[in-house]
């Protein structure tokens, strides 16, 4: 039996009704593919390993799936939203579909590549569906601005959670690589099939699961990897500044 207070996750019909209300089409610019299936959502929150007491950050909640599964598992979600359309409509969706938790959710209206701070209480953990297309810059820019995460779960391309986790010496290793290992441990955590979202994007997903630990120490003057343009290698990335998110 269902619990009362928990909340409502999204179906697919909810969402195609969401996106009917506000005329929604999905833009490949803004990376909009949202996630349909409840399983997989749970799923989501289960690999991310937060609990009770996480702040969590979600980047792109869209219309609220991902983001009632984590509201019925955590203290509280900032949901950083840079479409004013789906920003604006969170809030009632999560009133309707989770009234329990609706004071324990807040909305910021941006850009997470251009944040500077996240309201409230220290965020613990980032846990989202990342926008495909700037997916790697919003990691790496949330990781050097926010260092009380102390982990998190993202779901990307399956070729950019390849490269994310990737170690020394393996074929994906690159740029993305040495800049994600700079802040945490990384690793993969699953696949996500295509089915899963409306609309179906043309490229399978990744879960990828990091753990923030402490970086290396800071180059000596005149030793810096200024432009980050190839890998390093691993005791040059050790004596590199932290890396440009970009």
């Amino acid at each position: 039996m269902t619990d009362p207070g928990e909340p409502r996750l999204l179906s697919a019909a909810d969402v195609r009704r969401l996106a009917a209300e506000l005329d929604l089409r999905p833009t490949k610019q803004r990376g909009q593919n949202f996630v349909i299936d409840p399983n997989t959502v749970r799923r989501i929150v289960r690999e991310s390993g937060v609990g009770p007491e996480d702040v969590v950050v979600e980047v792109g909640p869209g219309l609220g799936s991902l983001t009632l599964a984590l509201l019925g598992a955590v203290r509280r979600v900032v949901a950083v939203e840079v479409d004013p359309l789906l920003a604006e409509r969170l809030p009632a969706t999560i009133a309707e579909h989770a009234p329990a938790q609706a004071a324990t959710l807040e909305v910021v209206l941006a850009d997470a590549m251009r944040v500077e701070e996240v309201p409230g209480p220290p965020p613990t953990a980032l846990v989202a569906n990342l926008p495909y297309n700037v997916s790697v810059p919003v990691l790496l820019h949330l990781m050097a601005l926010l260092p009380s995460l102390a982990r998190g779960l993202v779901m990307v391309q399956a070729e950019v959670a390849d490269r994310l986790a990737a170690g020394p010496g393996s074929r994906t290793y690159g740029v993305p690589s040495v800049k994600a290992a700079w802040y945490a441990d990384v690793r993969r955590a699953g696949a996500i099939g295509r089915n899963v979202f409306w609309p179906a994007p043309n490229v399978d997903s990744g879960l990828v699961a990091w753990t923030r630990r402490e970086p290396p120490p800071p180059s000596p003057p005149g030793r810096t990897c200024s432009a980050w343009s190839t890998p390093p290698s691993r005791s040059a990335a050790r004596r590199c500044g932290p890396p440009s998110a970009r």
